[in-house]
């Protein structure tokens, strides 16, 4: 006959059978819930840091008095090489089994005559230069001949052999058509640079980071003056789109990443090209996109960050700030709690005012003037006066997020109905972010911009690669043509180099 006493004794025992097991359960999922903040926050490294006491690495060993002796070694300390800058800092090594393809630069027929004797200059040898080029699916080596000549009557003539070609870059050893290849994959296709590495080894092509990384930098500062031309010309459209995204800038001196900031000008005038610009800066201060926009006079899109709002109220600047209807949808749409019945309201009536929008694009400037003063305008006199509405009856609470979506668009009215009277404004702000976009896709491959500097350069090349896209012209045929123009074509003719002009002028001959 079991017993109270014994009765007691095998709960308690299965009690602590499960308290163990709950225990146990705890721990395992609070290693679980580290690990997985760990992920999220902290640092991936497996470094274990927290080193173990002498007692704990050797237990038991008694190092005192009588204890023996221990040599000591005297072990010479290293000494760590370091590189020196220079040439070889950016070596390139091409092998001798990759294709090789000889382009003969010779001078003129008429140039091979002495002009003092009249006797014709004979050939004395001739210089080879080898270049990294590249075409769609190979990589292989352009050999440019020089054939040097002399006279053999004259012996102060000299030397004469035709000019080296002309490249953005002089004296490198990448051709204009590996700097387009390298430039496009990486702004245009989102490539890294350790990938494009990567691919190169394959070919038995050894190059340095270093090399990559200057050649991207160098090309991005030549590239200066076509980005200041095409801003100009952004700016007689009258119409610009602008947005902005965080990038990683680790070059900053601080030893961590810093939050940069690339900005995105878009050009969608429909009868304009649409040029895409992109400016970096070290930070997200008003100062930035109050400097770009100094000389801008027209229609600017964007959503209400604090600096627009400044140039729009300041008589410095000439330009009419447009909020975007689609940021102030998306506000509402975010209001999940509230007034349910108000709230579907507004958005019912949003969506007529985009819906004839729409149609209003499909017709000329007039049509859009005469839909939105005969259809949309008196949609958003209702939306505005039910917003004034519902702020009076009180029933409003002052956190809530259907009071900050209210209070995003009472106090931009004029903002919200600028577009009214512009034809060929929009709405939202819908180009601006999908500029940015394809830096955001970027962005996950290259992860981080390595100095400030970098960041110019990506900034002017995006530009131009984004540009170029954006207006179907090939980024690599065109960049490796302007690699070769630039360096001698004349400043007062730049405008023939942007995307769309070179389509018209050069595009065809390539």
């Amino acid at each position: 006959m079991v017993t109270i006493v014994e009765n007691y004794e095998i709960l308690y025992k299965e009690q602590l059978g499960k308290v163990g097991l709950l225990t146990t359960e705890n721990s395992r999922l609070k290693e679980q819930l580290e690990w997985f903040k760990r992920q999220v926050f902290g640092q991936k490294s497996e470094r274990f840091i927290d080193a173990p006491t002498k007692d704990e690495l050797l237990p038991g060993l008694d190092i005192g008095p009588s204890a023996p002796e221990i040599q000591i070694a005297i072990v010479p300390s290293y000494t760590r090489k370091v590189t020196k800058s220079g040439k070889d800092q950016f070596k390139v090594e091409i092998p001798e089994d990759l294709p090789r393809e000889k382009e003969r630069k010779d001078i003129p027929e008429e140039k091979k005559v002495d002009p003092q004797t009249g006797a014709r200059l004979t050939q004395i040898g001739e210089e080879i230069v080898e270049k990294l080029a590249y075409r769609p699916g190979q990589y292989f080596v352009k050999q440019f001949v020089y054939p040097k000549y002399a006279s053999k009557e004259n012996s102060l003539f000299g030397v004469k052999q035709a000019p080296a070609e002309d490249c953005v870059i002089k004296g490198s050893k990448f051709d204009s058509s590996f700097m387009a290849h390298v430039v496009t994959e990486k702004f245009g296709y989102h490539m890294p640079l350790y990938r494009i590495k990567e691919k190169l080894s394959v070919s038995g092509v050894k190059i340095t980071d270093q090399a990559l990384c200057g050649l991207v930098i160098k090309l991005g500062q030549e590239t200066q003056i076509l980005f200041d031309e095409m801003k100009k010309r952004l700016f007689e459209q009258e119409i610009i789109f602008t947005d902005d995204t965080p990038v990683d800038l680790v070059g900053n001196g601080s030893g961590k990443a810093k939050q940069a900031r690339v900005w995105g000008y878009i050009g969608n005038h429909p009868n304009a090209p649409p040029y895409h610009l992109y400016e970096f800066s070290s930070d997200r201060c008003e100062r930035h996109p109050m400097s770009f926009l100094k000389n801008f006079s027209g229609i600017l899109h964007a959503d209400a960050y604090s600096a627009y709002e400044k140039m729009d109220d300041s008589d410095d600047y000439r330009f009419t700030w447009a909020a975007c209807w689609s940021h102030a949808r998306r506000k509402f749409e975010n209001a999940q709690s509230g007034d349910e019945k108000f709230r579907t309201a507004i958005l019912r009536k949003m969506r007529g005012v985009f819906m004839y929008e729409r149609v209003a694009w499909n017709g000329n400037s007039d049509d859009r003037l005469k839909i939105r003063e005969e259809k949309e305008k008196p949609i958003i006199d209702e939306i505005y006066k039910m917003l004034r509405d519902k702020v009076r009856d009180g029933s409003l609470l002052p956190k809530s997020e259907i009071a900050g979506a209210i209070g995003y668009m009472l106090p931009r009215e004029k903002n919200f109905r600028a577009y009214l009277s512009e034809p060929n404004a929009r709405m939202e702000n819908n180009t601006a972010e999908r500029g940015v976009r394809k830096l955001v896709i970027g962005r996950k491959n290259w992860l981080f911009v390595g100095s400030p500097r970098s960041g110019k350069a990506m900034a002017n090349l995006l530009s131009l690669v984004q540009s170029s896209r954006a207006m179907s012209v090939d980024p690599q045929a065109y960049l490796e043509d302007i690699f070769k123009r630039l360096p001698a074509y004349p400043h007062k003719n730049l405008f023939d180099l942007l995307p769309d002009q070179w389509a018209k002028k050069f595009g065809k001959q390539n």
